[in-house]
């Protein structure tokens, strides 16, 4: 699939206008109205490749690499990611029950010594089940990656592998120092990869969707399937709009840094 300059530019500027509004919304109601959980449509299934033409293949997906797509529409950033520890050593991500609406965990990602908390949330707040990493180690996860407090995308939205701390001092700062976490450089929200992406460090109140994930094991082949979770930042649901084909291209952060320009 293509992606061309101006699409992404526009894409940008509709993010920072709605950044723009929802900075007006009166804080304390935040943890009233949770979005609602998106299940019923029929989403594409959708097989991953690189740039090149290649199909991903889930025992080649290098540890702690991040790559981007586009998914369930495509306007919509995701993030794919093999997980692992500080040492390059896939990590198993399990199935997890979250919250829609959740608080913030304060806590270290669980690759970087966290407890395995109870996710609490408002007496209204809806649960989802989130499926867990797939692939022979059950380590690769992807996730919608906008963030779900104002809709900063890559490259304000980062993954930080094991032992890499963040480029901007978190609150408490012993969070980015550890690393192994998904921080949105634009107002410090904080998420965990690892245990589906809940979030570590408000503003934001609502983990990042889920992008399910298909495993043939027979061809080692990827495919994105669905969304779990909330609905993704921006969006009345999440396949109102332009939805992707069967396939869709998985690009490095260089090739998709390069988007914009070409």
């Amino acid at each position: 699939m293509g992606v061309r300059r101006r699409d992404v530019i526009k894409y940008m500027a509709a993010l920072g206008v709605a950044g723009a509004i929802g900075s007006l919304i009166i804080p304390t109601i935040r943890y009233v109205t949770p979005p609602a959980i998106s299940g019923a449509a029929e989403y594409p299934r959708s097989q991953l490749f690189f740039s090149n033409g290649e199909p991903v293949r889930a025992s080649r997906l290098p540890v702690n690499t991040p790559y981007f797509f586009f998914y369930p529409l495509k306007d919509t950033q995701a993030i794919l990611v093999n997980l692992g520890d500080a040492d390059g050593n896939p990590v198993e991500v399990k199935p997890r029950e979250l919250l829609i609406t959740m608080y913030p965990l304060k806590d270290l990602s669980l690759a970087a010594g966290g407890t395995d908390k109870h996710i609490e949330g408002p007496p209204n707040a809806s649960k989802y089940l989130f499926p867990g990493g797939v692939g022979p180690a059950r380590s690769i996860v992807a996730y919608s990656f906008i963030c779900q407090h104002l809709g900063c995308i890559y490259p304000q939205l980062r993954f930080h592998k094991p032992g890499e701390p963040t480029s901007f001092r978190t609150n408490p700062p012993e969070i980015g120092q550890k690393g192994g976490v998904f921080h949105c450089r634009c107002h410090g929200t904080v998420y965990d990869p690892y245990r589906g992406a809940a979030v570590l460090i408000d503003p934001a109140i609502n983990p990042l969707p889920s992008i399910a994930l298909e495993w043939d094991q027979s061809t080692d082949y990827l495919y994105a399937v669905g969304v779990v979770g909330p609905t993704i930042f921006g969006k009345i649901c999440n396949l109102c709009g332009d939805v992707v084909g069967n396939r869709v291209t998985v690009y490095t952060a260089e090739e998709y840094a390069q988007l914009a320009l070409a």
